[in-house]
């Protein structure tokens, strides 16, 4: 008898150039993320009407409405759903098999065409799939909105601690900018960091293929993903 929105801010044209993607608050009660939002609205706004967005940039704000409405005691319960104490952040589904599976035979010498396939089919199977409760509900939603995008940033901030990311290792030499950017002090790394975190869900797929063809296709690493702890 309850229902959940997923909101989502879309600037710049949808298909034209490259994608930026960007969800705060997975975790629903890490805040700073939602605030670092809010500016992220205004000043995407004012961009967009002065003609400088080149490319599409998805914004979300609140990405977990079920965390949100899980308070216990006047506490925010926000990080594990309460219904099946999974982590929201965990079991994002691994789709490189799946669709290794669908673009085989259709790979080429030609990277950018390899690209092209690949991201064509993880949108077709994503449309493909269906869910039987919230959570994997809310986790579809989401990967059907950020697992085509050249870039991924997944605002979190969990109680205390320096500014720092995790990112895959095979990403390292272009996320270091950004760590420089953000005055990051630290930096975790790993190529399988086990239970498929969002982050990992959208980039993973893109070595783990590379992986599995070898030397005989090229791929690209077409998802720069991140988790940024605030």
């Amino acid at each position: 008898g309850t229902s959940r929105a997923l909101s989502f801010l879309r600037f710049g044209k949808e298909g034209t150039g490259h994608k930026a993607y960007i969800q705060a608050s997975l975790h629903a009660d890490e805040l700073p993320g939602m605030l670092v939002a809010h500016h992220l609205r205004n000043q995407l706004t004012k961009l967009e009407q002065q003609g400088q967005l080149l490319g599409e940039v998805i914004l979300v704000p609140t990405a977990n409405p079920i965390g949100l409405a899980q308070t216990l005691l006047g506490t925010s319960q926000g990080r594990f759903d309460l219904r099946t104490g999974q982590n929201f952040n965990r079991l994002f589904h691994n789709l490189s098999e799946e669709v290794l599976e669908r673009v085989r035979s259709q790979l080429s010498s030609d990277p950018h065409a390899n690209q092209k396939l690949i991201r064509t089919a993880i949108r077709d199977y994503l449309k493909e799939q269906t869910t039987i409760d919230e959570l994997s509900a809310q986790r579809l939603a989401l990967m059907r909105l950020a697992a085509d995008a050249d870039v991924v940033l997944d605002l979190h901030c969990d109680c205390e601690s320096v500014l720092h990311l995790y990112t895959g290792t095979p990403l390292w030499d272009r996320v270091a900018p950004l760590a420089g950017l953000l005055d990051a002090q630290v930096a975790l790394l790993e190529t399988n960091s086990g239970d498929d975190p969002f982050d990992e869900a959208c980039s993973r797929i893109w070595w783990d293929i590379a992986a599995l063809v070898g030397h005989e296709f090229p791929i690209p690493l077409a998802c720069l993903s991140v988790t940024v702890e605030l």
